[in-house]
């Protein structure tokens, strides 16, 4: 029995590709995500100038950057077949695996080798957009375009070297022991050098010669760096976070991009604003224009962005941006509408995340529109689907409120008020950023000088729930308070 459901195939070719969610055995499945989240998610992101300052001591190992898809080729019980981290899988008679069926018998027992699918271009280097063409229908010209380039071996190996394999030189060794140099299957070309310049020279033959996306710089500490050229994004300011001792500087800016129906996007956060002048300036130009929001979200520090109009638009330069999460599964992101003065959310759909944003400079010529500051932008680095759905609010159920508690207490001619209150979403099942209850607990006091606090905690289940409930009233509701 394979490995893999049957259920959900589109043919591809003379092959099959299966659904998220395909592969049965779950021991494979784990190693294949564990791979992704522990180790090919986890690469340093660097850009050229950075080489001197941050790399280790050599000597590295230096390869290309293909611009695909991380999936893993999977030996087993004498066939092969292809499966990425969120359980899609491809099989069948499709040109990439009979490469792979010819080498068969190289192998010991299961073996499971991480690389990337790609899909290759008569002209220029191959992007993550032709993979998804390719993998779209069931023309055979698309799916013989499909190649995968090996880089690590996750289980398994030959005869006299199996994992585990202390160096990653030894694994990759064992990979062109089993690969060779195939036409659309073959280990991803690597060299070796022992200076920066050579990995420089690399880089400059590779990726800015148009080769490749990038490079991958392996070291002997087993670190791994991805060296991309940075790229800019023009984006709207949603909203800022102030810093604590000086609250004339920013901290942070939430940004975004326009999709094609007029709502925007989230992309993330950017805390790299500059010097203390230049977070004084931009602090200057934000403050002021505050609104009302019904979504709220939190900057690495906790602190929550005080959102803004959509007048301002940014420059940001970053490493790269990805679409999926380190498990594989698409990255959700907010989607927003401002109207009427207030930005109102719609709901998550798949969206992207920037990885080390820098301010380059406020763009004083171009407008918080959707020609300017384009969901567009993002397309040359990732696939990103349902751009063109339009981005209706979610249909979800009323919360049900579950306990309602509220307690007086008079001192001085002035009246203090506590209130509980715990309910019960009905919308975890359908969103996973919805809690499955919320526990919530208000503290108002005439008297001094921050007059209400709240405290807001999220339970699993109506038990834990209940049990939050009581440890606050037991610590809050004490002599002298009275039910109102």
């Amino acid at each position: 029995m394979p490995s893999f459901s049957l259920d959900g195939a589109r043919p591809c070719g003379k092959g099959h590709h299966r659904p998220a969610g395909s592969v049965t055995d779950r021991d494979l499945a784990t190693a294949i995500r564990r791979y992704k989240r522990g180790t090919a998610s986890r690469y340093t992101a660097l850009v050229p100038d950075e080489l001197p300052s941050r790399l280790p001591p050599g000597p590295y190992l230096v390869s290309p950057k293909v611009d695909g898809e991380q999936w893993c080729l999977v030996f087993e019980d004498g066939d092969v077949f292809l499966a990425n981290p969120a359980g899609r899988v491809l099989s069948g008679d499709i040109p990439v695996l009979e490469e792979a069926r010819a080498v068969m018998d190289r192998v010991s027992g299961t073996t499971v080798i991480a690389g990337e699918l790609f899909a290759a271009r008569k002209e220029g280097r191959s992007r993550h957009g032709d993979l998804a063409s390719a993998l779209s229908g069931d023309e055979k010209a698309q799916i013989d375009r499909v190649g995968f380039m090996a880089f690590d071996l996750v289980r398994g190996g030959i005869a006299d070297a199996t994992m585990p394999l202390g160096s990653y030189k030894e694994r990759f060794d064992v990979l062109e022991r089993i690969l060779g140099d195939g036409k659309r299957l073959h280990p991803v070309k690597t060299e070796t050098t022992e200076t920066h310049e050579g990995i420089a020279e690399l880089f400059e033959t590779w990726a800015a010669g148009g080769k490749a996306e990038g490079i991958v710089v392996r070291t002997p500490s087993q670190h791994t760096f991805k060296v991309k050229a940075s790229v800019t994004l023009d984006a709207v300011v949603i909203g800022y976070t102030e810093r604590t001792e000086d609250p004339t500087q920013m901290s942070s800016v939430l940004l975004g991009l326009f999709r094609p129906d007029g709502t925007v996007q989230v992309i993330g956060h950017c805390g790299n604003l500059g010097s203390d002048d230049d977070r004084r300036t931009v602090g200057a130009l934000l403050r002021g224009l505050q609104c009302p929001s019904n979504y709220s979200e939190a900057n690495t520090r906790g602190a929550l962005f005080q959102t803004i109009e959509p007048k301002v638009v940014v420059e940001v330069r970053i490493s790269d941006v990805q679409a999926d999460t380190s498990s594989g599964d698409p990255v959700q992101r907010m989607v927003l509408t401002f109207a009427d003065g207030a930005w109102v959310a719609r709901r998550r759909m798949p969206g992207v995340s920037i990885l080390h944003p820098r301010l380059v400079r406020v763009r004083d010529d171009k407008e918080a529109v959707e020609a300017d500051a384009p969901v567009r932008q993002v397309f040359e680095r990732v696939l990103l689907p349902d751009t063109e759905t339009d981005a209706a609010a979610a249909a979800l159920p009323k919360s049900e409120v579950l306990r309602r508690e509220a307690f007086t207490k008079a001192t001085k001619g002035k009246t203090a008020v506590r209130k509980l209150l715990v309910w019960k979403t009905n919308k975890d099942a359908l969103d996973p950023s919805f809690p499955a209850y919320v526990v919530h607990f208000t503290d108002y006091s005439p008297g001094r000088k921050d007059p209400l606090k709240r405290t807001v905690r999220l339970a699993p289940d109506e038990a834990s729930a209940t049990a939050i409930a009581e440890q606050m009233l037991k610590s809050e509701i004490k002599k002298g308070w009275k039910p109102a």
